[in-house]
């Protein structure tokens, strides 16, 4: 949970000390007992967490990753915010910070976090993409080891092999103007000397939902797919005319590169503003996608699509109430 600052201590804009603005308490709780949770101890950390991945507990330490940044939204103290990781102890009621690494991404902040085993990735982000490799071996001395400095950034990071991470975020010029979808594959076997191995940018202005909820990631290991929902829109100068795509895209992702496979869409039978759909909207959002054997379901607002793992041609739909079938 997070302490929020008295606004109306904070004074003038800018006044306010970075270190009080924004705290997060860390509170444990036991739940072997039938009786119910019994609360085991407490402790905080300076700044706010970006999401889950943000904590990881291994070995009996906490690790975890926050930023230091202004209450309450404003940025006049921007240029002072920073980054850190925290590992916590459990002494008996208290969870006490052992060891700290801080210093990453000065005037940043945090996009992606990702723990696993004895290292952590940070990537933090104002107009460039560090990606911090934070050693833990020894919890109580964490140390970065190695950083590398790329366009854009990533917002989720996914392990898809031995000292391999797939990226995903948006790509951005030397100002920091995002410009569309990126997938990276990050080779981070030596810790202190990470690299982008490869790197596929999706058209101009495309986003996902991966960016914000990692539930709409699928990577299918024994096929080397990734399957990411994405949407992108674009203006016609000449006609006047825009267009929105939204649909699935499946990439073989590995070692040897990103390429992609193909895209899915699901395609209502018309469109109209009842259904929730602009008029100049051809398709429907896919949400989630998941694989069963040799087929890969995805599913949106309107129904349920199979299609071949392998080919992507489609082998069953099925709709949801109140969706469109009649071009299955």
């Amino acid at each position: 949970s997070q302490r929020w600052i008295d606004r109306d201590r904070l004074g003038a804009w800018g006044t306010s000390e970075r270190s009080e603005a924004v705290t997060t308490h860390i509170h444990r709780f036991g739940i072997g007992d039938p009786e119910g949770p019994v609360y085991q101890a407490s402790g905080s950390v300076g700044g706010f967490l970006l999401n889950q991945f943000s904590m990881s507990e291994h070995d009996g330490y906490l690790r975890v990753a926050s930023t230091d940044w202004p209450a309450w939204g404003w940025r006049g103290d921007g240029d002072r915010s920073e980054s850190r990781v925290d590992v916590l102890e459990r002494d008996g009621r208290e969870l006490k910070v052992v060891g700290s690494v801080g210093g990453l991404g000065r005037g940043e902040q945090i996009f992606a976090v990702r723990f696993i085993g004895d290292v952590g990735y940070v990537v933090t982000f104002r107009q460039t993409d560090p990606l911090y490799t934070i050693d833990l071996a020894d919890p109580k001395a964490p140390r970065m080891v190695g950083e590398l400095k790329i366009l854009g950034y990533s917002a989720y990071l996914h392990p898809i092999a031995e000292g391999l991470l797939l990226g995903v975020g948006q790509d951005a010029d030397e100002e920091g103007r995002i410009r569309g979808t990126q997938i990276s594959v990050f080779d981070v076997s030596d810790p202190a000397n990470p690299t982008r191995s490869h790197q596929l940018t999706l058209p101009e202005f495309s986003r996902t939902e991966v960016e914000f909820n990692h539930r709409a990631f699928l990577y299918w290991p024994p096929a080397g797919a990734a399957v990411m929902p994405i949407a992108w829109w674009d203006y016609d100068d000449l006609t006047g005319e825009s267009n929105v795509y939204t649909g699935a895209v499946v990439l073989d992702a590995g070692p040897d590169g990103i390429e992609e496979r193909g895209w899915i869409e699901h395609r209502p039978e018309r469109v109209d503003d009842g259904a929730g759909y602009s008029g100049d909207m051809h398709f429907v959002p896919i949400r989630r996608s998941l694989v069963i054997r040799d087929t890969l379901f995805t599913v949106s607002e309107i129904g349920l699509q199979g299609s071949d793992l392998a080919s992507l041609s489609e082998t069953s739909w099925t709709a949801l109430a109140g969706g469109s079938s009649s071009n299955r």
